[in-house]
């Protein structure tokens, strides 16, 4: 869980060569890892999981453009509706990793 959580998930928008070979590395390792466990989740799923990207806490404020509510920052980037998953479904997913952790 921790590992999935402090994951550089966008390390490939970085101009840092060092900083993508470490995301590149690690995400390798992710992937390994989950498949040794028979994850049916996708890697996608599992980073809107760990991360609350769950839209019954978010708001389409435009068309097309949602954001996490209450609303922090005025200078916030959109998420996209795609990029949000419903609670029921994080539950189901936490609940998997959790039962790794405890087997």
């Amino acid at each position: 869980m921790e590992r999935l959580k402090s994951h550089d998930w966008y390390y490939a928008y970085s101009d840092d060569g060092r900083v993508w070979k470490a995301g590149l590395s690690e995400e390798k390792r992710l992937s390994g890892l989950t498949a040794d466990l028979h994850c049916p989740y996708t890697m996608r799923q599992l980073r809107m999981a760990v991360h609350d990207m769950v839209v019954e806490e978010f708001a389409e404020e435009s068309p097309g453009e949602w954001y996490r509510q209450p609303r922090k920052y005025k200078n916030m980037a959109p998420t996209g509706r795609t990029d949000l998953m419903h609670r029921a479904d994080q539950v189901q997913i936490l609940g998997w990793i959790e039962h790794q952790v405890i087997s």
